[in-house]
């Protein structure tokens, strides 16, 4: 966010069960990729407002109202403010599989041998605290590999923040990632979150799948590790293209995938695939098969 304007947030609050309805509907609305959060057992819902004009702000909360909401009070967050911000929503200093520290960027780093990410999420999906993200570190921990692979390649797909990238380059999956969202807010944060642990060097953040697939296909290139914390429609969209773009032995992990959509999604795996069910969303890990 380099404007300098603060940042609007129009925030709804729901049942989790409504939330993936809600968000798709804010997201419409607004054109704004929105964030969400669990807190007390509610999703709190939160999407920037600030180019829309009051009358439209307006009839957003009526809107939301009428679908079952809580409309919680605007937020606006200066630019020097988000520290402020993500720590009143709980984000704190965390441990995943008692192996790697996630650790907000205002928090001091602490002195241990296990790998750090620092992290500043601004307004971009991925803290770490969804279930979808959560998930999706935990089996990123629990099958690093043994040694750190120098050539492999990396594509985080709907990169948010870019934690689940930054992570799985900190966990040895490859030298290079590809991270590629077509939200401009979350392209910055990804960019700021791989400064902020030395590792833009180590990347390449973009808008554009279609022009990466297609420079690798050119190539001849492979990605090692394929992460797409996305929606159900994205997945059934891009799963075989994914497929295509692994590499022998290597590992597609898919998630925010509902209950709803599991079994489609499962239906265009190929074999073999373990799925890991949450309560709201659920994560298929897939390995592909070695020739």
């Amino acid at each position: 966010m380099n404007s300098g304007q603060p940042t609007i947030l129009f925030r709804l609050m729901t049942d989790p069960e409504e939330a993936t309805l809600l968000s798709g509907w804010l997201e419409k609305s607004t054109g704004q990729t929105v964030v969400e959060e669990i807190f007390d057992g509610r999703s709190v819902l939160s999407v920037s407002v600030g180019h829309m004009d009051g009358l439209k702000r307006a009839l957003l909360a009526e809107a939301g109202r009428s679908l079952g909401g809580t409309v919680l009070p605007e937020e606006v967050i200066e630019e020097t403010d988000w520290d402020s911000f993500w720590k009143k929503q709980g984000f704190s200093r965390f441990t995943v599989n008692r192996w790697m520290h996630v650790v907000p960027e205002w928090e001091d780093t602490p002195v241990v041998q296990e790998p750090v990410l620092r992290l500043h999420p601004h307004l971009a999906f991925g803290t770490g605290l969804h279930e979808t993200t959560g998930q999706c570190l935990s089996l990123l921990v629990e099958h690093r590999p043994v040694v750190k692979n120098p050539k492999s390649t990396i594509l985080d797909f709907g990169s948010g923040t870019g934690i689940l990238g930054i992570a799985a380059l900190k966990l040895g999956y490859g030298k290079t990632l590809y991270a590629v969202d077509d939200d401009p807010l979350a392209v910055e944060s990804t960019v700021n979150n791989l400064r902020l642990n030395g590792l833009e060097g180590a990347s390449v953040v973009g808008s554009d799948f279609c022009e990466i697939a297609r420079e690798f296909l050119e190539k001849g290139n492979r990605f090692g590790l394929v992460l797409a914390n996305v929606t159900g429609n994205v997945i059934t969209r891009f799963l075989p293209e994914w497929h295509g773009l692994l590499e022998p032995g290597g590992i597609l992990i898919l998630s925010g995938i509902s209950t709803r959509e599991l079994g489609r999604i499962e239906s265009f795996c190929p074999p073999p695939f373990s799925v890991f069910r949450r309560k709201r969303f659920h994560t298929i890990f897939l390995r592909k098969a070695s020739c």
